[in-house]
């Protein structure tokens, strides 16, 4: 069965449309999410943006992240009094990963290098593929500990 001719029109026309918004969307990644306070319940699985590093930060590729008492208390809104959450949120401040790329101003690392950190949420957190650090925040992995080591 042939194509109609205004199909194949259409298609011509809106090919380079289509080709276009994903040629510039941004890229994505899998992470664990909270769009309220609550218990477990609330994390979600879910493809979210992934950020990008700015002038004076650092985009790394998360390898293990720890689970931290803290990260429980921000979930179920037990510092919420103190500070409200933006939500959505990643959690997980504690991570091991290795560095993808660096802001202009970034001047400790490069890309390739191992580092771990306990990393601002307000940023991203490490319950990500990727997240986001601050030179502050980061550190060199030393040699003689894993990633898992790292992390925790």
């Amino acid at each position: 069965m042939k194509p109609k001719p205004r199909i194949l029109t259409a298609l011509i026309t809106f090919l380079p449309v289509i080709a276009a918004v994903a040629q510039s969307a941004q890229p994505m990644m899998k992470a664990i999410v909270i769009h309220e306070y609550g218990g477990p319940e609330v994390l979600k699985y879910e493809d979210v943006a992934r950020p990008e590093s700015k002038e004076n930060e650092i985009l790394v590729r998360v390898i293990a992240a720890g689970v931290n008492p803290v990260d429980g208390m921000i979930r179920s809104g037990m510092f919420a009094k103190y500070e409200k959450a933006t939500f959505p949120i990643i959690p997980g401040g504690d991570i091991a990963r290795v560095v993808e790329k660096t802001g202009s101003g970034i001047t400790k690392f490069k890309p390739g290098d191992p580092v771990y950190a306990y990393v601002s949420l307000k940023n991203s957190g490490g319950y990500a593929e990727y997240a986001i650090a601050t030179e502050k925040e980061a550190a060199p992995k030393p040699q003689s500990a894993s990633h898992v080591e790292a992390a925790a």
